[in-house]
């Protein structure tokens, strides 16, 4: 293994992430687990900080890496080639799964992570790793937060990136993110003490994507008014997770009111509906249409917004809302009704 001279397990960077796999992450020692690694800065440095953990006595991790080559860049390869060394370097095994995304239609960069997701699991269950490992960090959960407030999102969007979430129900794999308490700058000073190179991905840098753009004209800005910005995205996106906690126990609970008899549709009497707060009217009515098909990043709460303000206003009639693949919200003077495409 590399050498990392006085650079251990009592780095303040490996200490966080160490933290983070006990108190965040639930993470025991003695398990086995699957690195995301493409190559990049962030991946790279959870690798160098996981492979040092893993050698304590307390932790006595069994990794393995895992790469998934999309074959979308003409330097993708090299990518694959990179990452293979550095596990081969850190005596990890490397295990690699090939995508072919040529027949995508509509928004590749979504069904490229659906892939990579499934690829990883897959990876996983080889390993025989209870958990997937990726490299998310503070700046991408800002960056998550920013976006998800510009389309309008939930306060279950608000929530971020999780710390940990399940990815294979059949198995029981969890993704599990420890860096999210740490920065961009945090990854690239460790890497830089380390004398680590690693590869870039130059369509990270394409400003066509709001990602993108938030990353070089906002996040500078953010961490000048707010060095700890990670840490304070953290205490948000905890409270936002008590809150969205209590609004789905309240949803649960409105559930009861669904008549599901009538086939293809799912009712709703309107005089419930308006006893209901806005944020549980709004998040039932975004389960009832998940149900029926609708993406969840198409329930943004200008279109459910809307939706509820037709439920409490004292109009009668039938109107109308249209949603993807065809569903329909329908709002008469007596009920509101999701009918799926039929």
């Amino acid at each position: 293994m590399p050498s990392t001279g006085n650079i251990g397990h009592k780095h303040p960077f490996v200490k966080t992430i160490a933290s983070a796999l006990r108190a965040r992450c639930d993470i025991e020692p003695g398990s086995r687990l699957l690195l995301a690694v493409s190559g990049g800065a962030d991946s790279v440095a959870m690798l160098r900080a996981m492979a040092v953990l893993a050698g304590r006595r307390q932790w006595q991790l069994r990794l393995t890496v895992g790469h998934v080559q999309h074959h979308l860049r003409d330097d993708a390869e090299a990518d694959a080639a990179f990452t293979a060394s550095l596990a081969e370097e850190h005596n990890l095994p490397c295990l690699r799964r090939d995508l072919d995304l040529s027949s995508t239609e509509g928004n590749l960069e979504d069904a490229a992570r659906r892939a990579r997701y499934a690829a990883l699991a897959d990876m996983a269950r080889e390993a025989d790793a209870s958990a997937i490992v990726t490299a998310h960090h503070g700046d991408d959960q800002t960056e998550t937060i920013l976006m998800r407030l510009l389309r309008g999102a939930s306060v279950a969007g608000l929530r971020g990136i999780a710390w940990r979430r399940e990815v294979d129900a059949r198995s029981g794999i969890t993704v599990i993110r420890p860096m999210l308490q740490l920065d961009r700058t945090a990854v690239v000073q460790y890497l830089l003490e380390l004398d680590q190179n690693w590869r870039e991905d130059h369509t990270n840098s394409d400003l066509s994507k709001v990602r993108a753009r938030l990353r070089r004209d906002v996040l500078p800005h953010l961490h000048e008014l707010n060095p700890q910005l990670a840490e304070r995205m953290v205490t948000l996106t905890d409270h936002f997770s008590d809150v969205s906690r209590l609004i789905e126990s309240s949803t649960d609970a409105a559930v009861r009111f669904v008549d599901n008899s009538v086939a293809g549709e799912q009712i709703v009497s309107r005089e419930q509906a308006r006893d209901m707060p806005d944020v549980v009217l709004i998040e039932l009515l975004r389960r009832l249409c998940m149900r029926a098909n609708v993406g969840p990043d198409t329930l943004g709460h200008r279109t459910l917004g809307q939706v509820v303000s037709l439920i409490r206003d004292r109009e009668g009639g039938h109107r109308v809302v249209e949603l993807q693949n065809g569903v329909t919200i329908e709002i008469t003077r007596d009920d509101v009704r999701v009918r799926g495409k039929g």
